[in-house]
């Protein structure tokens, strides 16, 4: 005598399409009318802009002194080491610039960056001084 087993025959139901939870009634660029019974485009409201932290951040210029004592090969020399994103080229033009009317912006970097870039000169007797970007 054999018997089977037959469990209880569990049928699965197929998968149901949800339902939005939002009410997407309108689209962008139909006409509503508004309170007074006319006609109006339905224009998007943009959000406004997030404010990013570069945004917020406070930049300030590292400004190289003119000096009648400094020699150029020098200056050039060690705002390239000290300031790495400043070419020879560039670290001429400023040597020049200051010379000439007394101060040049070297480059606008964050406070600490400027902080540091001002003592690493001073160190190498090359005055600088940082000063806030106006926006």
């Amino acid at each position: 005598m054999t018997t089977t087993c037959n469990g209880p025959s569990m049928q699965l139901a197929s998968p149901q399409i949800a339902k939005p939870k939002v009410d997407i009634g309108h689209q962008l660029g139909t006409t509503q009318p508004d309170a007074q019974g006319k006609a109006k485009t339905g224009t998007p409201k943009l959000a406004p802009k997030k404010k990013t932290q570069d945004d917020e951040t406070p930049m300030y210029k590292v400004i190289l002194l003119g000096d009648p004592e400094y020699e150029q090969s020098h200056v050039v020399t060690q705002i390239t080491k000290v300031i790495p994103s400043v070419q020879k080229e560039e670290a001429i033009r400023i040597y020049v610039e200051a010379q000439m009317t007394g101060s040049s912006v070297i480059i606008v970097v964050t406070e600490e960056h400027a902080e540091h870039y001002v003592q690493q000169l001073k160190r190498q007797q090359i005055y600088a001084k940082m000063e806030k970007e106006k926006k």
